[in-house]
């Protein structure tokens, strides 16, 4: 982050350091029927999920020329592709001839896409190129029509696809001033390191929840990573839809005695941007974390989360890989055995309606500002 971002943000968190406050804005309330309602997601689904354009992947997942990379969304398989001239492409991951997959779901670098089922194949442009036996499908054209493509937009590291089947129209993601957060941080030179697939049983709106307040930090996480940050304190702002939360470290009163020039936060917190609508892309002092959620589209109780794991170099010792092994067993443990775990207990709780709303406190601002935002989209 830019150091004249950062300064403000750095003097608000120290003064409330030095004067044990906690960042505080207005309480609300939110539905519990907004986590357990199936009508309430599918009103998610239509003006949000199929509408609004959605971060897929980072620059780093397809990094020449040639790159696949294939994910699930809500609605359908998806395909992103970096064609030969290097731009971006995002297909549907389904073969126009019987609807297979045709590319697995992970990564991959080919000169072209062959459908495993009847071999039909594409290039990196989606244009349909080779069909076995041709003379049986009279109404094919090769090279003609092939994959279903969809509007991509790729900028600031970042790759982002609306996944509506009615339009082609470009891609705006309205990132106002979190763009320069991101070109800050040189996203593109980061490798992709690891990722992993998460089966949960709560909504997709408590995997966000539990990243945005430090609030729950002293208790669940007391034996984990709750000791390196001030407890209850964070630092918030929204840019349209999206939110950035700062969560500071303890080492962040060290910059009391250092010029204000000088000051950088990266290392001193952890970076939260709510990259709306379903992922989470966290900066962390030496690694970039993105956290990608996608409702079951039938069970507002059941959601999926994808990590992904992002490192400036891939390690080349045994001692670079133990670093980032450390780091990645601390953050899967934490998240499972305290976040998730804690979130499958909420959501059986929700699920009971023994209440009809649940509270946002003054000390979660963050938290707040997402559901604000959602509440918006969801009355466009």
């Amino acid at each position: 982050m830019k150091n004249a971002t950062a300064q403000p943000i750095i003097k608000n968190l120290l003064s409330h350091i030095v004067n044990k406050q906690s960042w505080t804005t207005e309480a609300m309330t939110v539905p519990t029927n907004n986590y357990t309602s199936l009508d309430h997601l599918r009103h998610e689904q239509t003006s949000v999920f199929a509408r609004m354009p959605q971060l897929v992947a980072l620059s780093s997942d397809l990094p020449e020329p040639g790159s696949t990379l294939a994910r699930d969304t809500t609605s359908f398989p998806l395909l992103l592709t970096r064609d030969h001239a290097g731009e971006v492409r995002a297909f549907a991951n389904v073969c126009a001839h019987r609807g297979a997959q045709i590319v697995s779901d992970g990564r991959d670098c080919s000169r072209r896409l062959t459908c495993p089922y009847h071999a039909w194949s594409y290039d990196m442009q989606g244009t349909l190129v080779s069909v076995p036996d041709q003379k049986a499908f009279p109404q094919i054209t090769v090279p003609g029509p092939g994959l279903r493509e969809f509007a991509v937009y790729e900028g600031h590291g970042t790759i982002w696809v609306t996944l509506d089947l009615n339009t082609t129209a470009s891609i705006d993601p309205q990132l106002g001033a979190i763009a320069d957060d991101l070109d800050s941080f040189g996203i593109k030179d980061y490798d992709y390191w690891r990722s992993h697939h998460f089966d949960l049983d709560m909504n997709w709106k408590l995997v966000i929840d539990t990243f945005l307040e430090p609030y729950h930090f002293a208790s669940l996480h007391r034996n984990t990573v709750g000791p390196l940050f001030v407890a209850n304190l964070c630092h918030a702002e929204r840019f349209g839809h999206h939110v950035r939360e700062v969560l500071p470290r303890q080492t962040l009163v060290d910059l009391i005695d250092t010029p204000p020039d000088n000051w950088k936060l990266e290392p001193h917190s952890a970076l939260v941007y709510v990259l709306f609508p379903n992922t989470v892309f966290v900066m962390q002092i030496d690694h970039i974390e993105t956290w990608r959620v996608t409702p079951d589209p039938h069970d507002p109780s059941k959601s999926t989360c994808d990590l992904d794991f992002y490192i400036p170099k891939l390690p080349e010792t045994a001692s670079e890989s133990s670093h980032w092994e450390r780091n990645w067993q601390l953050t899967i443990d934490t998240v499972i055995d305290e976040d998730f775990a804690a979130m499958t207990r909420v959501q059986r709780g929700l699920v009971s309606n023994v209440a009809s709303a649940i509270r946002i406190g003054s000390n979660e601002p963050a938290l707040g500002m997402f559901h604000t935002s959602l509440a918006e989209a969801l009355q466009t």
